[in-house]
């Protein structure tokens, strides 16, 4: 499988300690996943204003080493959240085979936010629409404490039942499991 996480850096309310609580919410997933060349890998995306890709499926072969780049990304705290330029990045930046993603392996993208869209959000349904098209799969987990409704992370999820949230950032930390079991278990037809 490739798998993409996809993390909003966008302000928080408690800045950089909710941003290293998402961090570490990556990683625990991480903790359960088998990462290798051969069998998962891992891309990361973080956004704010925009999205930037900070790694790509071909550069890290290993959980030790993925994670400690994980933990290298900073809080930007960006007054934007652009979440439709973070899809557009996955379908455009991350999942291409020019890129490193494996054509008939399952595309999945775990997108962790904590804010509703406040660029480009009359595009999301579209944007979103047009990656679960490409065979990207949406896992959105969201955070309520900014204003993030349900209905945003169903707008973006390639299932209603693989939409999770949480009322703070350290209930992360409770839906690790969940949201590694779903990876595992999703399958894509090619």
């Amino acid at each position: 499988m490739d798998v993409a996480f996809v993390v909003d850096s966008s302000i928080k309310s408690q800045g950089a300690s909710a941003w290293n609580q998402m961090i570490a919410f990556v990683n625990l997933v991480i903790d359960r996943l088998a990462i290798s060349a051969y069998a998962l890998r891992v891309s990361f995306v973080r956004y704010g204003n925009s999205a930037t890709v900070e790694f790509r499926f071909r550069e890290y072969n290993d959980r030790a080493s993925t994670q400690q780049r994980i933990l290298s990304i900073s809080y930007r705290g960006d007054s934007g959240n652009n979440l439709a330029d973070a899809l557009d990045a996955l379908r455009n930046q991350v999942f291409l085979t020019s890129a490193g993603a494996r054509l008939l392996a399952p595309w999945i993208a775990v997108v962790i936010t904590d804010r509703s869209p406040s660029i480009r959000a009359q595009e999301l349904a579209s944007v979103a629409s047009q990656a679960r098209a490409r065979g990207i799969q949406i896992i959105p987990v969201g955070i309520l404490v900014s204003g993030l409704t349900t209905n945003i992370l169903n707008q973006i999820a390639f299932s209603q039942a693989r939409v999770t949230t949480v009322t703070n950032y350290n209930q992360l930390a409770s839906v690790d499991t969940q949201v590694a079991d779903w990876i595992c278990w999703t399958r894509l037809s090619k």
